[in-house]
C-alpha cells in the first residue's frame, strides 16, 4: 500500500520547497531498508505557510537590528521568528492568522488527497511537523475532531484522508508543544490521537507518535511527562543530536533536524514499519 506523507515547517522564515532535501534523504533511506521498498510507495506533500508571515518577520528584523551590528544573526532570526509567529498566531481566539494558516493546511491536504497515486479513503497518512508546525497541526486536528463530533462523525465534501481518518503516524521534531501544554493545560490537556478510524486493523496496531528532540535545542521538549494522556498518546520521546559542528552543541541546532541522519533514518525506518509487520525500529 502507498503512504501519504505530509510535511509542515515551523519557522515562518522558511522558503517554499523547504522539505525537498529531507524528502530525498528519507526516500533513499527507506528504499535501502528492504528489497520490496520502492520510491513510489511514498507520496509527499508540503504544507507551506511561511508566505503568510514572512514579510512581517523580515520587517521586524530590520526594525530591531537597525544598526546592523547584532551578533548571531541566524540564531536571533530563528528566536524572533518563533516568538513573533507564536504570539501572532495565539493572539486571541482563532484570529485571522490562525484561520489563514489552517485554511492553508486544508488546501494542502486536499491536494495530497487528490494525488493520482493516493486512495483518499484508504491511504495511510503520515505527518512530519517541525517546531511550531507541531502546535499548528495539533490545533488543526483538534478543531477537525470537534467539527466531526458536531456533524455525526464525518464532514461533507472531505475525504477520509483530509479528515485525518487515515492518520497512522505523527513525527514531531524540535517541538515546543510542551510549553503550550504546561502553560495552558485546559487547551492541551488531551493530546490528539494518531490511529485514524478509517485505517485497516494492521495499521491501527502500528500507528505511532514519535517526538524527536535535541537536548541543546531550547525550543524542543519531551512530551510524555506532561500527564498520563500524553504518556499514553506519545510512543516515545527520542533524544538525538542534530546540527553541524558549529551548531550541534548549542540552540542553533533547532534548524538542524532537516539534514541530519540521526533524524531522517529513524523516520524512514518508521515508514518501513508502517508498511509491513516486519520490525524495522532497531535503534
Amino acid at each position: 500500500m502507498k503512504l501519504a506523507v505530509a510535511i509542515i515547517h515551523g519557522l515562518g522564515s522558511e522558503e517554499q520547497f523547504f522539505s525537498v532535501e529531507l524528502k530525498h534523504r528519507i526516500v533513499e533511506s527507506y528504499v535501502e531498508l528492504h528489497e520490496s521498498h520502492n520510491e513510489d510507495d511514498l507520496i509527499f506533500q508540503e504544507i507551506y505557510w511561511g508566505d503568510l508571515v514572512g514579510d512581517a518577520i523580515s520587517e521586524l528584523n530590520k526594525k530591531v537590528n537597525y544598526k546592523g551590528d547584532l551578533t548571531y544573526p541566524s540564531l536571533r532570526r530563528s528566536f524572533m521568528d518563533y516568538l513573533g509567529v507564536s504570539h501572532a498566531y495565539r493572539d486571541g481566539v482563532r484570529n485571522n492568522l490562525y484561520m489563514a494558516i489552517h485554511e492553508r493546511v486544508r488546501e494542502s491536504m486536499k491536494k495530497l488527497a487528490s494525488h493520482r497515486r493516493v486512495d483518499a479513503d484508504k491511504t495511510p497518512l503520515m505527518l512530519l511537523a517541525h517546531s511550531f508546525g507541531s502546535v499548528i497541526m495539533s490545533d488543526f486536528i483538534w478543531d477537525l475532531r470537534r467539527e466531526q463530533e458536531r456533524n455525526n462523525g464525518s464532514l461533507s465534501g472531505m475525504t477520509a484522508l483530509e479528515q485525518f481518518d487515515t492518520f497512522s503516524g505523527f513525527v514531531t521534531f524540535g517541538n515546543p508543544m510542551a510549553l503550550f501544554a504546561a502553560s495552558n493545560p485546559d487547551a492541551f490537556a488531551n493530546p490528539i490521537l494518531v490511529n485514524g478510524k478509517a485505517l485497516e486493523d494492521s495499521y491501527q496496531k502500528r500507528a505511532r507518535w514519535y517526538n524527536f528532540y535535541d537536548k541543546d535545542d531550547v525550543v524542543a521538549y519531551p512530551l510524555k511527562g506532561l500527564n498520563a494522556a500524553y504518556d499514553k498518546a506519545v510512543a516515545e520521546d527520542i533524544e538525538i543530536n542534530v546540527g553541524s559542528a558549529a551548531t550541534s552543541w548549542n540552540p542553533g541546532c533547532h534548524t538542524g533536524y532537516w539534514e541530519d541522519n540521526d533524524f531522517y533514518i529513524p523516520v524512514a525506518q518508521f515508514l518501513g514499519e508502517l508498511q509491513a509487520e516486519r520490525q524495522f525500529w532497531n535503534r
